[in-house]
């Protein structure tokens, strides 16, 4: 009876070698799982023990010195950075997320530019889904493209920015873009970028904090959520191809 190597003589044994790397990969990608998987269930707590509070109005006195505080900084200088810093997770994202589909359409890596589009439109569209339901009264009034846009929990910008330069932070340390300490400073900077949008939407009034860390807290979920999807279909992907052919 014929063997297997002898009805198809161009399959090889992956070597020792290729055996140990595989076997670290998957415990690699093993441990990102559960940790991803674990930060989505302490983010989801948290996120609903918060709306539990607004909804009870438990965080009134929270909101209300936050913004007393800030608002003791006040000035027209403050006030024009503060919307400088508000568009950065609003008309900015736009334009940021639009050069770097360009270039990752052009280095085709169509699967994180997916994933962008994901992550972004995802945020903006669960974000109006969330302000729907909750129906949250903003500090100051505002008019919106949608209804929902005029209501203040979770705050839009806050849970925008969060998913998409938290995605942003994945992709530079993923993919290399920067290296060495660079890396951990791009890192860095983003999120104090992404805390820095939330604290200009509380002196803006366009929000109260429960808000800003809601968004947070959301956003945050949101793009862990698509990140660890991608990476079970990445390591369902490796699994299938597995099997290796010479000249192939």
């Amino acid at each position: 009876m014929a063997t297997t190597r002898e009805k198809h003589p161009d399959v090889v044994d992956p070597p020792a070698e290729d055996g140990n790397y595989q076997t670290e990969r998957l415990a690699e990608f093993g441990g990102i799982i559960v940790a991803g998987f674990a930060a989505a269930v302490v983010l989801l707590y948290a996120f609903a023990r918060l709306a539990n509070e607004v909804l009870e109005q438990e965080t009134t006195a929270m909101d209300a010195a936050a913004l007393q505080f800030l608002q003791q900084f006040a000035s027209p200088q403050l006030t024009t950075t503060a919307q400088l810093i508000s568009l950065m997770g609003s008309e900015a994202v736009v334009v940021i997320g639009a050069i770097l589909l360009a270039v990752l359409g052009w280095q085709r890596r169509w699967g994180a530019a997916v994933m962008l589009v994901l992550v972004t439109a995802g945020a903006q569209i669960l974000n109006d889904i969330l302000k729907e339901l909750f129906h949250r009264t903003r500090p100051a009034p505002v008019t919106g493209f949608l209804d929902a846009q005029q209501f203040s929990f979770p705050s839009g910008h806050a849970m925008v920015a969060a998913a998409f330069y938290i995605y942003i932070a994945f992709l530079a340390w993923r993919l290399r873009l920067v290296h060495g300490w660079w890396r951990g400073v791009l890192v860095v900077a983003l999120v104090v970028l992404v805390l820095l949008i939330g604290i200009a939407r509380i002196y803006l009034e366009a929000h109260y904090l429960s808000d800003v860390i809601a968004g947070y807290l959301a956003g945050f979920l949101w793009a862990d959520a698509v990140m660890l999807g991608s990476r079970v279909l990445t390591l369902r992907t490796h699994k299938r191809l597995r099997p290796r052919t010479l000249n192939r």
